[in-house]
């Protein structure tokens, strides 16, 4: 009689067997960018609708947008309020959908945003006065906060963690690359309701497969116990993969864990998650402030509007790849990738205080150098606090951190304003929250070579003494052995050279 051993094992350890990155993974990788290559457009697509179109530019002349349509001319606030809202939608529809998410699973609140996400981008194109697209902008930033968050995660959740870091920022390059594309499909129809229509049928287009190919997360039905569910998943990208998977068997969550129904409060509960999420909240918030407000602020970049929605996106992709390889490198990993270019933002607006108005080219550059670093961060970060947080509270972290950073957006509106009074103001706000996000980023653990959490207690029982961090160390405690853990690698890599150096010369 032949018998077969079968070895339980966790969601991790059965995603390595399963394969975590073959052809499943590339064909669900391409069409999440897909999505969010969609996500990218809606969210600047008032940058093209909402402008008022300079007649003096050749390409221009024929431009209609919602100025031109609504007689909007010399209302700027108006447009302005009408981004507003798409932000606060998607401050919103991040919170909301992202608790949803890790109650209910993240396919149903995938498939549920993503149709009326849709539906309100359509209708944008059918309004008759700027009210009602003001209404319908909101909906579409609402549902486009959801899908983006649920769909995110869920990529997280069926990669590999050897390659995750390489895929989370190719997700973050698409979003750059749908912002490219808006400013060409804008260029040849030059139609404010055509562009909304014809982005909203590349919505369907593009989101329809992903219905059927992306299953539910795996992992997620594992952390709240529907084990044999998630085996047939993992047996099924499996097959995909031309992997063997028939003595695939799950470990069962505990009971106690199957009924703990986790929400946003459980943060605060655990002083470890708490202090993370508060750290985490405040890097995207200063993310967020530093990008938007320069962008805001350096909006007369070109008198082409196509050039420089293009120029809008195409920036972001050297800082992401970039920050492909800086996260990877031992030295750094995920906090010390975001260390280092707060410090680099936080460096480069101090100086910028100091460089007279006169040098336009110098501060566009130093200003340009903060954009770039700060693009980077948010690249970082979205994969980076994936990592930290457990399953059932993932996409609660990310959801609330994407708020928050919405919150910065936001704020960041009125970096002009301030600028017209006091040109160093901005400058002065972006070196002291730079330098506070600096500090609170040592608070938060390295991630880099370790596999993400899949339950509450397991990251509240770890110690992660080697990230710097005891169990029962207080805040100051932490600050100094973090700054230790700094200078123990500068010795190092000195050592090292000198050491180097020394073999040379016995050769």
């Amino acid at each position: 009689m032949i018998t077969f051993s079968v070895t339980k094992m966790d969601a991790e350890k059965a995603l390595e067997v399963v394969g975590g990155f073959g052809r499943y993974q590339i064909g669900a990788t391409a069409l999440i960018c897909l999505a969010n290559f969609i996500y990218g457009q809606q969210l600047v697509l008032m940058v093209i609708v909402g402008a008022t179109p300079n007649i003096t530019m050749e390409n221009q002349k024929n431009l209609t947008t919602i100025v031109t349509d609504f007689d909007l001319y010399g209302e700027k606030w108006v447009t302005d309020l009408i981004q507003g809202l798409c932000m606060g939608g998607f401050l919103v529809g991040a919170v909301v959908f992202g608790q949803a998410s890790d109650l209910i699973g993240r396919k149903p609140v995938f498939l549920l945003t993503s149709i009326l996400m849709v539906i309100s981008c359509f209708c944008s194109g059918f309004t008759t006065n700027w009210k009602t697209f003001a209404v319908s902008r909101f909906f579409v930033g609402l549902f486009l906060g959801g899908a983006g968050v649920a769909l995110f995660v869920t990529l997280s959740e069926i990669t590999g963690k050897s390659v995750w870091t390489k895929v989370g920022l190719i997700y973050q390059c698409s979003f750059s690359l749908g912002i490219v594309f808006l400013a060409g499909l804008s260029y040849a129809i030059q139609k404010w309701r055509i562009i909304c229509l014809v982005t909203s049928g590349l919505g369907v287009v593009i989101l329809s497969p992903i219905v059927f190919f992306i299953p539910e997360s795996p992992k997620w039905l594992y952390a709240v116990g529907k084990s044999e569910k998630a085996e047939k998943v993992f047996q099924k990208i499996a097959r995909w993969n031309g992997k063997d998977a028939t003595n695939l068997a799950l470990d069962h969550v505990s009971e106690e864990s199957q009924k703990k129904t986790h929400t946003f409060l459980d943060m605060f509960r655990y002083k470890k998650l708490a202090v993370w999420l508060f750290s985490m909240a405040v890097v995207w918030f200063t993310s967020s402030l530093v990008y938007y407000g320069l962008t805001m602020s350096a909006s007369d970049l070109t008198s082409d509007l196509y050039i420089g929605v293009a120029l809008l996106g195409a920036v972001e992709i050297p800082a992401i790849l970039s920050c492909m390889f800086l996260m990877d490198f031992k030295w750094l990993g995920r906090r010390g990738t975001v260390l280092v270019l707060f410090l680099i933002c936080f460096a480069v607006s101090v100086t910028t205080i100091f460089v007279p108005a006169k040098y336009g080219t110098a501060i566009l550059a130093l200003g340009l150098t903060s954009k770039l670093c700060s693009s980077g961060i948010f690249a970082v970060i979205y994969v980076y606090t994936t990592e930290i947080f457990p399953t059932p509270l993932r996409t609660v972290a990310l959801g609330t951190s994407s708020t928050v950073a919405r919150i910065g957006a936001i704020v960041a509106s009125f970096i002009p304003l301030l600028l017209v009074d006091l040109p160093i103001l901005p400058y002065i706000l972006f070196g002291a929250s730079t330098s506070l996000a600096a500090i609170l980023t040592l608070l938060l653990p390295e991630t880099l070579g370790k596999p993400m959490p899949q339950t509450v207690e397991e990251v509240v029982n770890a110690s992660y003494q080697t990230l710097g961090q005891a169990e029962n160390e207080t805040l100051v405690q932490v600050f100094v052995s973090n700054i230790m853990w700094i200078l123990n690698i500068k010795y190092e890599c000195v050592l090292s050279c000198r050491l180097k150096n020394r073999t040379l010369e016995f050769q």
